[in-house]
């Protein structure tokens, strides 16, 4: 009993702390320019990657995340009972570029999985192309994991009718468009490469596509 009413009072202490900076942090998301003065520390980091974004993560604010609030999303990520805010967390920790995010990523992309997963395991799977994309721009190892994304065989693990080679389509085409965010010239080329290598006309002409978008953005950003 003593153990049980310890650990209610452990949640409710982490429920308000979640709360406070949930307040604290709605400042920053809703005044213009508020956040550009200052970076998110642990708790504005916890409570950015906690809400739900339907749209998606803002990058205006990861990218704003500090040492500290880094620090606390690499606990996050390594902790089973945050799993639903892992997705976001990957996007984030990647956008931020701060040190560790690297490491901290990797470790997650290799833990091993099999049989089925629940839904937040698929979902952090799914943005991890994303992640490395998005970390790309601050780490160039990451260029090298989203290769290996392009190149990897089938996952050994299942989520619901996704399993085998769908699911390496699936993880294929991310990485594809992935590059095709990425800033750097080299994503292009590695584009290009793979595409001249592919002989399904499908992710072929999706690696075309990513491609070009990427020159197209290219273009824009040369204006």
């Amino acid at each position: 009993m003593l153990r049980r009413r310890s650990t209610r009072s452990h949640a409710s202490r982490a429920r308000h702390r979640f709360g406070a900076a949930l307040v604290l942090l709605l400042p920053l998301l809703l005044v213009p320019g508020a956040a550009a003065a200052q970076q998110l520390g642990a708790e504005e980091a916890e409570a950015l990657v906690r809400q739900v974004w339907y749209e998606g993560l803002p990058s205006e604010h990861a990218v704003r995340i500090g040492p500290e609030g880094a620090q606390r999303l690499i606990e996050l990520l390594e902790d089973p009972d945050a799993r639903d805010a892992h997705a976001n967390i990957l996007l984030a920790l990647s956008q931020s570029g701060q040190r560790g995010a690297y490491r901290a990523i990797a470790r997650f992309a290799d833990q091993p999985r099999e049989g089925e997963l629940d839904r937040a395991a698929f979902r952090a799977w799914q943005v991890l192309p994303f992640a490395w994309g998005h970390l790309a721009e601050h780490d160039r190892r990451a260029l090298a994991r989203l290769r290996g994304e392009l190149a990897d065989g089938a996952p050994s693990w299942r989520f619901g009718r996704f399993e085998g080679e769908r699911l390496r389509t699936l993880r294929r085409r991310a990485a594809a468009s992935s590059l095709a965010e990425c800033s750097l010239p080299v994503a292009r080329a590695m584009l290009a490469d793979e595409e001249a290598r592919e002989p399904d006309p499908k992710l072929r002409a999706h690696l075309r596509a990513a491609r070009e978008r990427h020159a197209a953005r290219a273009e824009e950003r040369a204006r």
